[in-house]
């Protein structure tokens, strides 16, 4: 519009221009007239015009105008879609909005080269909306940015081309935890599985992921399947068929692809694996049949070391010794075994093994050493020889007692006969604390002075090892040897443990003035030998072939007593480990500890007098035997039944100062009691009534 001012004359408006048009052109004085414009036949560009007015007294006045021309094109009215996801996780949808930028409804067309975008739409009249829909698993992109241009169509339009991106983020697999262990911490747990929580940060949607190639000792709940954010479980256990005992690792991975990605989690499993076994309760079994006697049978319990259900059978080596055939662990397993004597020489030893092995493949058998003496004369009373010894140990199997004065040789004295059988030369440094096996195969006895052990060979009487000791122990450190999970230890309190085979276990953990193992090896009771009141500790002790090998000591509380022991001087544990004795003065008893608490039971079994009890062992029987001495008289030793009940009382032969402190034993077949006194200096060898 165009305002005209001034006095009252008459005024006119007109335009040369064609695309210009004049509305109330005319008028009187102040007024106004509209200048419209239509480009309809003008060509593209700009264009440009004038208006004139006039008045009746001659005056002009020319107003320019100009107008451009443009083409016909879409334009949009939203903005450009761009996309960002984890690829494989749905996605949003966008709109994209456009029309003509001459607002006129026209026809139109959308089109795309890029497969993987979905348009909601493909055709429609303007104005108009439609949604932008990435799919990429329709082009399997992989992570990164993707352009795809969509291009708007219209009759006699330009087209246009809009350019719509994608940034796709590489999904991760994921665990909580990627590193499993199987076994369990002694490496027996074969049936306790581990999980892997999988997980893909897709959300809801959901993709296939499949388990590389496991190895033969494992196993897993499945090897493929579906996984998305809310996870997938898969366990793994080890596969019986292909473990080997000690400690495994492998790396396995789950592998998913994702459109064009392949994504990937490694897990380590690692499996603890101990050697199954069978075990028994007793490794070495000594028998007899003389006029003391006859003890011609044992029972050994028998079990899996895995507690699973293992058939065995057992077979003797010898025709005079039979055994249970078969049995099976699964249930309260024992093996009896049964001697014949009527065939065997007379005033000899004869041998035998028992192997009871598994039906299982893999599963190592359990091997008993069996020694039977027979004799007609047996030992009809006790009797000493007058030889000084420091250190005494009875043989498992055999009649036998070995025994040194803490030179450079061993001698071996028969129970029955009270013989020197023979002298076993170990070397030239100075002995101290002897032990032999669970199976009667191996003496072992520390060298002061070198350190080390000496390992003795039973059956040829020859040293056939070494071991070395880190320091020098004190003479009177205790030695030894027991059979946690049916492997041979041999320890030297507080300073180092091997296996049978010389492997260093390096520090055991385990410390004690005295020590005392239960038959299966699996606790260690140990007491101090100084001060007052005397200290008790256990131990929970286990081997297992995991890492090579391992000793594992867990020490339990320890207990100061407080029912007046003092002084130790002794201990032994029961042969199926439900009794603990300990032997201590003042105030002179005989007592029983309870196994658990370490607390004193029984205060004195009865027919214990006031004297110096400083021996005690429990014979393969479960009869216990406490030793006393008592300057100027006879010393005593008391043999009670397992109740604690008094049986029969044996007088040392001679009216011996002491007997020494714990250098009393019992032979395998608990017939003899054996002890080494001072003052004057005596092996006594005294027989125990049936």
């Amino acid at each position: 519009m165009v305002n005209v001012g001034g006095p009252r004359l008459a005024w006119t408006a007109s335009t040369t221009a064609n695309w210009l048009t004049l509305q109330n052109a005319t008028g009187n004085g102040p007024g106004a007239f509209t200048v419209g414009y239509s480009t309809a036949g003008l060509a593209l560009g700009q264009h440009s015009g004038r208006v004139t007015v006039r008045a009746s007294d001659g005056q002009t006045v020319e107003l320019p105008f100009t107008v451009d021309v443009l083409p016909v094109e879409f334009t949009l009215t939203s903005g450009v879609p761009a996309f960002a996801a984890v690829n494989g996780a749905p996605i949003a949808a966008q709109n994209l909005s456009f029309d003509l930028n001459n607002q006129v409804p026209a026809p139109w067309t959308a089109s795309t080269a890029a497969s993987w975008m979905q348009l909601s739409a493909l055709s429609g009249t303007t104005p108009a909306t439609i949604a932008l829909q990435p799919e990429p698993s329709r082009s399997l992109l992989a992570s990164g940015v993707h352009s795809a241009d969509v291009v708007l169509s219209s009759p006699g339009i330009p087209n246009r081309t809009v350019t719509s991106q994608l940034s796709l983020t590489r999904a991760t697999l994921s665990a909580p935890s990627t590193v499993l262990t199987l076994g369990g911490l002694t490496g027996r747990d074969m049936v306790t599985p581990q999980q892997v929580a999988l997980s893909l940060n897709t959300g809801a949607q959901a993709w296939p992921w499949s388990l590389s190639t496991l190895p033969a000792w494992l196993s897993a709940s499945q090897t493929s399947g579906q996984v998305n954010q809310s996870g997938a479980s898969v366990s793994f256990q080890p596969n019986a068929a292909g473990v080997t005992a000690g400690s495994l690792s492998s790396t396995v991975t789950f592998t998913s692809s994702i459109n064009g990605d392949t994504v990937t989690l490694p897990v380590t499993v690692n499996l603890n694996a101990d050697q199954r076994r069978l075990l028994v309760s007793d490794w070495g079994v000594g028998l007899s049949d003389t006029p003391n006697g006859q003890v011609l049978s044992r029972t050994l319990t028998v079990r899996d070391n895995f507690a699973g259900a293992l058939p065995w059978t057992a077979v003797s080596s010898a025709p005079w010794l039979t055994v249970t055939a078969s049995g099976n662990t699964g249930v309260p397993s024992t093996a009896t075994l049964v001697a014949n004597p009527a065939s065997l020489p007379s005033e000899a030893m004869s041998y035998a093994t028992v192997t009871l092995e598994p039906s299982t493949a893999g599963v190592a058998p359990a091997i008993v050493r069996v020694g039977l003496w027979k004799s007609a004369s047996g030992r009809v009373s006790a009797t000493t020889v007058p030889v000084r010894y420091t250190n005494l140990v009875a043989d498992k199997i055999r009649p036998y007692v070995y025994a040194h004065s803490s030179s450079t040789s061993i001698d071996v004295y028969h129970v029955y006969t009270g013989a020197l059988v023979d002298t076993i030369q170990v070397g030239s440094s100075t002995l101290a604390r002897m032990a032999v096996s669970a199976d009667g195969a191996r003496l072992y006895v520390v060298e002061a002075n070198n350190p080390a052990i000496a390992v003795i060979d039973l059956d040829t009487r020859t040293r056939t090892g070494t071991w070395a000791l880190p320091v020098r122990p004190e003479q009177e450190l205790p030695l030894l040897s027991f059979r946690p999970n049916g492997v041979e230890i041999v320890l030297v309190s507080g300073i180092r443990a091997f296996t049978a085979s010389g492997r260093d276990l390096g520090v055991p953990g385990i410390y004690g003035g005295l020590l005392a193992a239960t038959a299966d090896g699996r606790r260690v009771y140990a007491q101090d030998t100084i001060g007052a009141p005397t200290q008790f500790w256990s131990y929970d002790v286990d081997y297992s072939a995991i890492s090579g090998g391992i000793l594992m000591v867990r020490a339990r509380p320890s207990v100061m007593s407080t029912d007046g022991g003092s002084y130790g001087r002794d201990i032994a544990v029961s042969p199926d480990g439900t009794r603990l004795y300990v032997g201590a003065a003042p105030p002179y008893e005989c007592a029983r500890l309870d196994t658990e608490t370490l607390r004193f039971v029984d205060q004195g079994m009865p027919g214990v007098t006031p004297v110096y009890l400083n021996n005690i062992e429990v014979a393969s029987d479960g009869r216990v035997l406490c030793g006393s001495r008592e300057i100027g008289v006879a010393n005593r030793i008391e043999v009670h039944a397992a109740d604690g009940s008094l049986l029969q009382t044996l007088v040392y032969p001679v009216s011996a100062f002491q007997l020494l402190n714990g250098q009393m034993v019992v032979s395998p077949d608990g017939r003899v009691v054996v002890a080494l006194s001072d003052s004057p200096n005596t092996i006594g060898f005294l027989p125990i009534a049936p």
